[in-house]
């Protein structure tokens, strides 16, 4: 069985746009007007063919991205209704990854905000054909003018008007194709057509000289001309139309799709590169998408479905797939049959006996599968190179939280499902601190750890607390020291007996912990050796002034005392134990904290507030740089107990508008009033002190 379109009649969309812009009831509508379902869900009553998840039906947003598909004017059209709030942009830059084309909504009454801009950059990163849908025109507040000049002034001239509202507001009435009506003014448009129309062809015609010239000579030039003009110069990212939509009254939305339709990019027009050397991680070949090849699929999402099991949601970037293919997953090398292949109408799974280069399937029961993963197939001439994607990006997360499960005995399930749900975002990630032994998980803000947190429950029945991680701080010396310490205990039939004398000397950072057996004469038998050793080792390991691990320190033994009857490896750990801690004291100790190296990138007027916040933070400013956009970045080196909780504070500071990555720098000496105030909170934690 061949599919009824080939590469060329693929439209792959990607609904994107700020949180409550109305990009999922607008796609609810696209598939309605295609005819892909036989009613219209609605977000705010729960029945949205694409918001089916029970925690994106009580929130009333979209947290992960869901599919659907259509037939339109002859074209195969594949939609991706993607996140809106940046607490959860991987599932929106996954759904970018998989598409030639994202249709920005742009709510009316609010214009522009916030992850509008981020995602229209991506998107002009990848080279995606971008149309701008202004939604909720029938909303009171609704300034089409103003919504438009705000829309070329942050993203450039090329926003373009395709339509203009007939009215706005109460009065919104419809939409004129200023490509086919532009000689009529109608009194009730909020910017005459034949505006629009000069607007719209002059941005046309710059990618084509030809029709350029004939434009200056005064020509006459057609509408299918213009389309396919228009085309092109959406390819060149050079033209982005702007069209009205109002969902409730499915007034624009048709005429949406007869764009997209014709002047959207096929998989045929945007460049996709990988690499056939297994050691590397990203190339410059590209991947052609032809129908008959080598298979080069690329996994852009997973999801464990309750009855499916794993679900792994591919974008075929060339060659074809069906039941038979044998699979193979280029960075494990495991090896399956596809099984079912399916098509996705929101949590509805059609069976396809074939999809070709540019549709974007899914497959179940592959559990070796991740997203950034590339599958080809085995069979055939296995000499031909197969050609890896090129991987994903995501951001870090940089919002950090300790995990208290709710019953002790549910810690290895906590773990277990955190897994899980990790394996399906990648901004999301599970870890186990080797020196707080804290279980701690990240994720992009306060909210993606809430919406995962609520997952936990509802999929798994396990509960859990969180808190702000500890600090992983180090303990060291500074200065040589020695003590020594007798360990003796009478208490009836064999007693205990061990003396031990300890010299201590810092080492150069980073060079951990030695020990240095300088015993002579056998004063300390040498089976007991081991045990002095093995007493320090777990003192270190406790840490002394803070609890944390003792770093960069060698430790000499080199004088002690044995008893024939009462000696034993247990009385040697002990006194070894205490000799340590009191050289330890008289060695000038010392905190280090974890220092990381910061990049904050805001809006520029934010500049002067971001800079003095970090002087509070005791950051170090480094650089800065201006980006494109209005844009500021802002390096700085900082101690990363200061930054635990920086994503809520820049978020209030910016507005939302802000964001920052960090990286570990290594680490550096507490300053003493800090110092003292850490050791403070844990001897009185140790001594069961309640702290205010």
């Amino acid at each position: 069985m061949t599919t009824a379109y080939h590469v060329g009649d693929i439209r792959n969309v990607a609904l994107a746009g700020h949180g409550a812009s109305g990009k999922t009831s607008l796609a609810d509508a696209l598939l309605f007007a295609a005819g892909a379902t036989t009613r219209k869900g609605s977000v705010d009553d729960g029945t949205s063919t694409l918001d089916f998840d029970d925690e994106e039906k009580k929130r009333h947003f979209t947290i992960d991205c869901h599919l659907g598909h259509l037939a339109w004017n002859g074209r195969q059209v594949h939609l991706i209704d993607s996140p809106g709030y940046p607490d959860f942009i991987g599932n929106a830059l996954s759904a970018l990854a998989a598409v030639e084309n994202v249709v920005l909504a742009v709510s009316g009454p609010a214009g522009v905000e916030v992850n509008t801009r981020r995602l229209f950059n991506e998107a002009k990163r990848l080279g995606l054909g971008r149309f701008v849908a202004v939604t909720k025109m029938d909303a009171d507040n609704v300034d089409y003018r103003r919504d438009l000049e705000s829309l070329r002034e942050t993203f450039g001239p090329s926003c373009v008007p395709f339509n203009v509202p007939i009215g706005q507001g109460s009065t919104f009435a419809g939409v004129v194709d200023v490509l086919q009506n532009h000689d009529d003014d109608p009194a009730e448009c909020p910017l005459p057509p034949s505006e629009a129309y000069q607007m719209l062809v002059e941005q046309i015609v710059e990618v084509d000289e030809a029709l350029m010239t004939r434009y200056l000579e005064g020509d006459s030039i057609g509408v299918e001309e213009l389309r396919k003009a228009a085309h092109d110069a959406i390819a060149a990212g050079k033209l982005v139309p702007v069209l009205c939509v109002c969902t409730k009254k499915d007034l624009g939305v048709k005429e949406l799709l007869d764009l997209v339709a014709a002047c959207g990019l096929s998989p045929e027009d945007v460049h996709r590169f990988g690499t056939s050397d297994e050691g590397a991680e990203e190339g410059d070949e590209e991947i052609l998408p032809v129908e008959d090849g080598t298979l080069v699929a690329q996994v852009f999402k997973t999801a464990n479905d309750q009855f499916m099991g794993k679900l792994s949601f591919l974008r075929l970037l060339a060659g074809r797939i069906t039941p038979d293919t044998t699979l193979v997953n280029l960075r494990s090398g495991k090896t399956g049959k596809a099984g079912h292949v399916y098509v996705l109408q929101g949590k509805a799974q059609e069976e396809v006996q074939e999809a070709i280069a540019g549709d974007i399937v899914a497959i179940a029961k592959f559990d070796d599968l991740h997203v950034s993963d590339t599958v080809s197939n085995v069979g055939g001439n296995t000499t031909v190179a197969r050609l890896k994607a090129n991987p994903i990006h995501f951001p870090a997360p940089m919002v950090p939280r300790a995990v208290v499960p709710k019953a002790r005995e549910d810690e290895a399930k906590i773990s277990a499902g955190l897994a899980k749900i990790a394996d399906e975002d990648p901004t999301f990630t599970i870890r186990r601190d080797a020196q707080t032994h804290e279980l701690v998980i990240s994720g992009m803000s306060d909210l993606h750890l809430d919406v995962i947190q609520q997952r936990l429950k509802n999929r798994y029945k396990l509960e859990m607390s969180t808190h702000i991680p500890h600090v992983p701080y180090l303990e060291t010396i500074t200065a040589p020291a020695e003590a020594d310490h007798r360990h003796k205990k009478q208490t009836g039939g064999r007693g205990q007996f061990a003396e031990v004398h300890l010299r201590v000397r810092p080492v150069e950072r980073g060079k951990g912990f030695s020990f240095v057996d300088a015993v002579k004469g056998g004063v300390i038998p040498n089976q007991y050796i081991p045990a002095v050793e093995k007493g320090v080792r777990e003192r270190l390991e406790k840490g002394i002034l803070s609890g944390n691990t003792v770093v960069d320190v060698e430790v000499e033994v080199h004088f002690g005392k044995d008893h024939p009857v009462d000696s034993s490896e247990q009385a040697f750990k002990t006194a070894a134990d205490h000799a340590f801690r009191k050289a330890f004291a008289l060695a000038r100790p010392a905190l280090l904290e974890p220092i990381v190296n910061v990049e904050v990138t805001a809006p520029a007027s934010y500049f002067g507030d971001l800079s003095a916040d970090m002087s509070t933070r005791r950051g170090h400013i480094t650089g800065m740089d201006s980006l494109p956009g209005n844009l500021q970045s802002i390096q700085a080196v900082v101690p990363l107990a200061e930054m635990l909780a920086y994503a809520s504070t820049l978020k209030s500071m910016t507005s939302g508008q802000g964001s920052f990555t960090m990286e570990l720098q290594g680490y550096e000496p507490v300053p003493p009033n800090v110092q003292q105030q850490i050791v403070d909170r844990y001897q009185k934690s140790r001594a069961g002190i309640e702290e205010e």
